[in-house]
């Protein structure tokens, strides 16, 4: 068994087992050499995607303000490890050591989404991938964005300046020696890079040294169909790009953008195989039935909310690492009022704590009134009528 090195002192009793790659704390683990210590794939996760060396360096991550925006800038105080805790850790490092998608099902608000921010922040790999689903979401849109309407106005504005101006259109005819025509129908070709865009999922799904984390956010409110066509890719770690693939003739590799800002990447035969199955999170929050197919190829865990000391650490996180005062009387209240049947989720905590702020900045002590007041004043059920 082994400590997470740098959590602290409160973390000696927070003893992990040493196959896990992910501890659970969220923070930041500055000597952890992942690429190292990631023990390889089974046979039957291996995908032969080539790294591109202009993608960021493991020691070089991309930034992660929505992870400290989800997460809070300050660090958490470690909490010792219950037997719920672990059975979801458990889990959660199963996925990670299998390449398997890890699907979350559980209420609103208990903290599905921000697990993928943990994972990424104490792995050091940068920014998260998010894709939020939405009923009209498609597995090729998730992939890759391409605008022909824009292209094609494009074209038509050059057109019309090169008739202005009395210069020929080589892309209908050839030069003296061939040349140029091969030349300018190869530019043509690559100009589509400025029309497409990978998503996020397309994305994630780039070959690289290191895994990204993926988000697949809310992934129940999806059309039915949506499980069945992500098979293909979560099982073969790779997809096509048929507008690119159509041009290989003409240009075998195309520079388009990507989910990331700013970055771009070029794409050989329309084809993109990934070297390291991303780190896949889907959120549900419901018990949504999933094709047999599809609940086979994830690892499924049901998470609940997050007990007395993890709620305070979660708070910790948002207030610069302390615990602001009446934070204990709150936690307690809201424990209270969801094990009545109250459907709270964690953000209406945050609220409570950041609004008791504004009467301890008073000058004022918040005292149970306030407790009382402000729980009775934001924590509406998350089932009920506004209101």
């Amino acid at each position: 068994m082994t400590t997470p090195p740098g959590t602290g002192p409160a973390d000696s009793a927070r003893t992990v087992p040493e196959w896990w790659i992910f501890h659970g704390t969220g923070q930041p683990r500055r000597h952890l050499d992942l690429a190292a210590q990631l023990p390889p794939p089974p046979p039957w996760r291996v995908y032969g995607g080539a790294p591109d060396p202009g993608a960021p360096p493991p020691d070089d991550p991309p930034p992660e303000e929505d992870s400290s925006r989800v997460l809070g800038r300050g660090r958490s105080p470690a909490v010792p490890l219950g037997a719920r805790r672990r059975r979801l850790l458990d889990r959660v490092n199963a996925a990670i050591l299998l390449r398997r998608p890890l699907l979350l099902v559980g209420p609103p608000g208990v903290g599905k989404s921000s697990l993928a921010h943990q994972i990424s922040r104490e792995l050091g790999l940068g920014r998260v991938l998010r894709w939020a689903v939405n009923s009209r979401s498609t597995a090729t849109e998730g992939l890759y964005s391409y605008d022909p309407l824009t292209q094609i106005h494009d074209l038509n504005v050059e057109g019309a300046r090169r008739r202005a101006l009395g210069t020929a259109d080589r892309r209908y005819g050839a030069g003296a020696d061939g040349d140029p025509f091969e030349a300018h129908l190869r530019s043509s070709a690559e100009s589509i890079g400025r029309y497409l865009t990978l998503g996020p999922l397309g994305t994630a799904f780039l070959p690289a040294a290191l895994p990204r984390v993926l988000l697949v956010d809310d992934f129940d409110l999806g059309d039915f169909d949506l499980a069945g066509d992500l098979l293909d890719l979560f099982e073969n770690g790779g997809y096509r790009v048929p507008e690119l693939a159509r041009l290989a003739g003409a240009a075998e590799s195309i520079e388009v953008g990507t989910d990331d800002p700013g970055r771009t990447v070029r794409v050989t035969r329309g084809e993109v195989l990934c070297s390291a199955f991303p780190i896949t999170v889907v959120t549900c929050n419901s018990d949504r039935d999933l094709p047999p197919a599809f609940l086979r190829r994830c690892v499924p865990v049901y998470m609940e909310l997050p007990d007395e000391e993890e709620l305070v650490s979660m708070v910790a996180g948002h207030f610069n690492g302390a615990t602001p005062p009446g934070t204990r009387a709150l936690v307690t209240e809201f424990l209270r009022r969801t094990a009545d049947g109250h459907r709270l989720s964690v953000d209406q905590l945050l609220n409570a704590v950041h609004m008791l702020g504004t009467v301890d900045g008073a000058g004022t002590a918040p005292g149970p009134e306030h407790v009382e007041h402000f729980s009775e004043l934001l924590w509406h059920r998350l089932t009920e009528t506004p209101g």
